[in-house]
């Protein structure tokens, strides 16, 4: 098959009509025309249904197109890379953060200063993105990992402390042992009860189960944040998360001996044969640099 076809075939669509297409290549619509029959010919597909008000693509035709604008984009990519070495490489990678990120604000600005010709678009939500229909390059995850479709590397475990505000623990006491808690008001975590029951380890892998009690939840961890600052009570929050936490906010670790096992933290990205170095660099830098504190690497 001669490859030369598919981006006339390409520009057919892109501009909607022959007529259109052979004037933005520069030839006849004759040729155009007769360049796309024998793409079909050779293919053995119908690709383009040809009406004389309009052409539409066949199912064949679409599945084609989308397959073939990929590997063309691909293409100039790989060629503009050729164009540029490392230091130069440029254009947006579209990243997807939670809202308690936080702990990558550094690396991301550090990671800008280094490669100033690459624009950072960032999505800040809670709600997992599908990253091929958003068009999202690379997305910051903690916990369980649903969709096994996706390249992950793992940058830490997210594990969950016990929290408060210096100004709470002058008021009501510093808890001693487990037992203390039941004595203290806890921010709960989507709890629809007043009371919620936390199994914790210890660094020595003693494992315990307490029942705690708060008269406010929530399921945003930044929230929580605040509310523990706030002083209405202890937090369990990540530990990696709090210890990141550069804005003067004072927090003091509860019963640091114990904590909540979490799941890990993992930098995705869609399974694909060839990843913009753009993004490549982006994964690459973060993957190196994201250390947060009290973590387990991988």
């Amino acid at each position: 098959m001669d490859w030369s076809r598919v981006p006339v075939f390409l520009k057919v669509v892109d501009q909607g009509s022959f007529t259109a297409a052979a004037k933005a290549l520069g030839v006849p619509k004759s040729t155009t025309s007769r360049s796309v029959t024998t793409l079909e010919r050779e293919l053995n597909v119908q690709l383009i249904k040809r009406t004389t008000r309009a052409l539409e693509l066949t199912e064949a035709g679409r599945a084609f197109y989308a397959r073939a604008k990929a590997a063309s984009a691909a293409l100039e990519e790989a060629q503009a890379e050729l164009q540029q070495n490392a230091d130069e490489v440029s254009g947006r990678v579209r990243l997807s953060v939670p809202n308690d990120g936080a702990p990558l604000v550094s690396v991301i600005a550090a990671f800008t200063r280094k490669h100033p010709a690459i624009e950072i678009e960032l999505l800040v939500t809670n709600r997992h993105v599908n990253l091929i229909e958003e068009g999202v390059d690379l997305a910051l995850r903690a916990g369980k990992l649903d969709d096994s479709s996706l390249i992950a590397r793992k940058l830490a475990q997210s594990d969950h402390g016990l929290f408060a505000s210096p100004e709470y623990l002058r008021k009501h006491g510093t808890p001693k042992k487990l037992e203390d808690l039941a004595k203290h008001e806890v921010v709960l975590f989507r709890s629809r009860v007043s009371k919620q029951r936390l199994r914790l380890q210890s660094g020595t892998g003693d494992e315990r189960e307490v029942m705690v009690h708060g008269q406010i939840s929530a399921d945003d961890l930044s929230f929580i944040q605040g509310l523990v600052f706030s002083g209405v009570g202890l937090g369990l929050l990540p530990i990696f998360f709090m210890q990141s936490r550069s804005h003067g906010v004072r927090f003091e670790r509860v019963l640091p001996d114990w904590r909540v096992t979490g799941g890990g933290v993992h930098l995705v990205m869609p399974a694909q044969k060839y990843v913009p170095a753009r993004v490549r660099l982006l994964a690459d830098f973060i993957y190196e640099n994201f250390k947060p504190s009290d973590c387990t690497r991988h």
